[in-house]
């Protein structure tokens, strides 16, 4: 039992190392858009750890146990990106990233979601509280390690509070309702409304990280 969690607390480090390597090594070559080998790499790094079964993405997308309040309350980060999204609006006009940012916000919300909050939490025998805790701060520490090698809004400490918020609130979702649907959709509209392809190309930094 101890050695099959140490083995998958070591999985998200793992990742995270080797996204980190692939940021920094694309970066040299092709700078900001480092973000798409990372993403494929990351992605793929996801589905070959989770191995996800048609079983097991019925399980994560079913009903929620609980009531429609718990659910809900995944929604609170998706507010707290509306300045954000309004600050950073005028961004939005190449078609090209138009196409990049829904593809991205699409595909990472749910590999990020089955893996951070699904895979991990099922499979690591840690105390509830624990496990959120620790997916949450490998979670938050994923995205300046890998994202912001390239990224100056992502590697900057305002960030850290909000990549805390999503991992603690999204993590005690999963935790109470046993389903992944309301996470998934609200991170999907994190990165939308974060305007996460232009964030990436520094194309668009919020007001409040210059």
């Amino acid at each position: 039992m101890i050695k099959t969690n140490i083995k998958i607390a070591l999985i998200p480090l793992i990742i995270i190392l080797v996204g980190s390597l692939t940021a920094m090594i694309a970066s040299k070559y092709i700078n900001a858009w480092a973000f798409i080998p990372l993403a494929i790499v990351y992605w793929v790094s996801i589905i070959v750890v989770v191995k996800p079964t048609k079983n097991m993405l019925k399980s994560y997308l079913k009903k929620p146990v609980y009531n429609f309040k718990i659910s809900i309350v995944s929604l609170i980060p998706v507010f707290l990106c509306g300045f954000s999204f309004i600050w950073g609006i005028k961004y939005i006009e190449t078609p090209s990233l138009i196409v990049m940012w829904i593809i991205f916000a699409v595909i990472n919300s749910f590999t990020e979601e089955i893996f951070w909050r699904g895979y991990l939490i099922d499979n690591l025998t840690w105390k509830p509280s624990v496990k959120v805790i620790y997916t949450t701060i490998l979670f938050s520490l994923s995205h300046p390690l890998m994202w912001g090698v390239f990224s100056i809004t992502i590697r900057s400490y305002i960030m850290v509070l909000p990549l805390l918020t999503m991992g603690l609130i999204w993590g005690y979702v999963y935790h109470k309702t046993k389903s992944l649907r309301w996470c998934i959709l609200a991170h999907f509209l994190v990165d939308i409304l974060n305007l996460s392809v232009w964030v990436f190309l520094n194309i668009y930094i919020p007001p409040v990280i210059k």
